[in-house]
């Protein structure tokens, strides 16, 4: 996938096939594959590689070598929570009710020792479902950075004022 500055383009299924291939060989260490993968997230804002990245995630090949590599679970499970963070964010732009399941999903996948995401993502699952973000919950999510803490903030304050969720609309508030 190469590029030159200004020609971004979203991976295509032979990047996919070529990622998968080099892993399976060995030529890819997963590491690799995963800063790969972050790599096609972040080429645009919107996160448009996201849904793409989790089909390849969950590609059956995939899944049998994290099985056959237990050493590499941890880094696999990151990578999926993180990636199906991202998916529920573009369901819950687009307003899906989906949305709370791939939220759910990334909790899941969570390392329970980065305190700060874990709370910003179980904010981001209370929210979908309709709940209110315990401020104990937030202040820990903004060891992140102010930004978390004033999303899951705007979440709440867009529950009360509409009595449910419009991720796009809380999401986008400025503080």
């Amino acid at each position: 996938m190469e590029q030159t500055p200004g020609s971004e383009r979203l991976p295509t299924e032979n990047d996919y096939k070529d990622l998968k291939g080099k892993l399976l060989r060995g030529d890819f260490s997963f590491t690799a594959v995963s800063e790969k993968l972050m790599e096609f997230d972040q080429l645009l804002p919107t996160r448009d590689a996201a849904d793409e990245n989790l089909k390849f995630l969950y590609d059956p090949e995939i899944v049998n070598y994290i099985h056959e590599h237990p050493e590499v679970n941890q880094e696999y499970k990151s990578i999926l929570g993180f990636t199906e963070f991202h998916v529920a964010q573009r369901l819950g732009v687009s307003g899906s009710a989906e949305a709370g399941e791939h939220f759910k999903k990334s909790l899941e996948n969570t390392d329970e020792g980065d305190e700060g995401w874990r709370a910003y993502v179980e904010g981001s699952v209370l929210y979908s479902e309709g709940k209110e973000i315990p401020e104990q919950l937030i202040e820990v999510a903004g060891k992140l950075g102010k930004r978390n803490a004033d999303i899951l903030r705007n979440f709440n304050a867009g529950l009360k004022e509409r009595g449910h969720a419009s991720y796009l609309e809380d999401y986008s508030k400025q503080n």
